[in-house]
């Protein structure tokens, strides 16, 4: 087969803070609004770590340079394309102050919500995944973050291009 195939890859951060999950609502192409945990795509160069990180920042202003671990790796498959969904979480222990950096603008607010109103809107997240990490994550489910391991092979022009 001479076509290459490329999945999607995703990075999520499933956030809590007393005992409340960080849910982000979005608004796609159709105006109807969708639910998610802070997620996207990760960016060339970017490692998993590193576009959680910035995802986070980005959907809701959190920084960090830590996660308590990994949730899960989840893998969706569908006639159109293939997704690989890397979760992490974080605990926080005071509530952050909420901004929205998002550049693809599909971001429009923020909601504190227990399991019970997470399981509520299920049907209306982004996907079956979503759910299915804060579920896992509710049941206990969490991974060392080395679990993960990265290789940085960027050339020095490259990683200085980056870091601009």
């Amino acid at each position: 087969m001479s076509y290459k195939f490329k999945p999607v890859s995703v990075v999520a951060v499933i956030v809590t803070f007393n005992n409340k999950y960080l849910i982000v609502e979005e608004r796609l192409g159709n105006g109807n609004p969708v639910y998610n945990t802070p997620a996207g795509h990760i960016e060339h160069w970017e490692n998993l770590f590193e576009g959680a990180v910035r995802e986070l920042y980005e959907e809701t202003g959190i920084r960090t340079d830590h996660f308590d671990g990994v949730v899960g790796l989840y893998n969706l498959v569908q006639d159109n394309y293939t997704m690989l969904r890397t979760v992490f979480s974080l605990r926080l222990d005071s509530e952050p102050e909420l901004m929205i950096n998002d550049p693809d603008g599909d971001i429009v607010a923020h909601h504190w919500m227990t399991y019970e109103q997470c399981r509520a809107i299920s049907p209306s997240m982004r996907s079956e995944l979503v759910f299915d990490a804060i579920r896992d994550f509710h049941e206990g489910r969490l991974y060392p973050v080395d679990l993960i391991t990265s290789y940085d092979k960027l050339s020095d022009s490259v990683r200085q291009m980056k870091a601009r």
